[in-house]
């Protein structure tokens, strides 16, 4: 015989993958990474992160040199763990659909000032994550 009353449930399990990185209620990135044209081609399957770096934690990636702009979402799937010259995490790149350009990022009023002066890897305040993510959906 059942028990009266809510039965309780568990959580729903996410993907820490996001096959559509700008879904709505998908976790905001935090963190800018800078990579060279053949790292956008060919993502690592490490690449360098903040120290707090953790599972699930999304990023925003930029691609340097000419043509340069937001190219790709990355997803942690493993934390930062000590590697020479830094960390590293496990994770995946996922292409976005439109890139967006560095003239576009630094015409605007609240991602200008993030992306004007890049070098090395960066926090993404909320604010510039939004915003970003926005002028990804479309």
């Amino acid at each position: 015989m059942p028990l009266p009353g809510p039965v309780p449930t568990d959580p729903v399990p996410t993907d820490p993958v996001p096959t559509d990185p700008v879904r709505p209620g998908a976790a905001l990135p935090d963190t800018v990474l800078l990579w060279d044209a053949d790292e956008v081609a060919d993502p690592p399957p490490e690449p360098c992160c903040l120290a707090g770096t953790a599972p699930g934690d999304r990023a925003v990636v930029y691609r340097t040199g000419p043509g340069g702009g937001v190219a790709a979402l990355f997803a942690f799937t493993g934390p930062a763990e000590p590697h020479p010259g830094g960390r590293h995490a496990a994770g995946v790149a996922v292409p976005v659909g439109r890139p967006v350009p560095r003239a576009e990022l630094l015409a605007d009023p609240v991602l200008a000032p993030v992306f004007r002066h890049l070098r090395g890897r960066r926090r993404l305040p909320p604010d510039a994550a939004r915003r970003l993510v926005a002028l990804l959906a479309g």
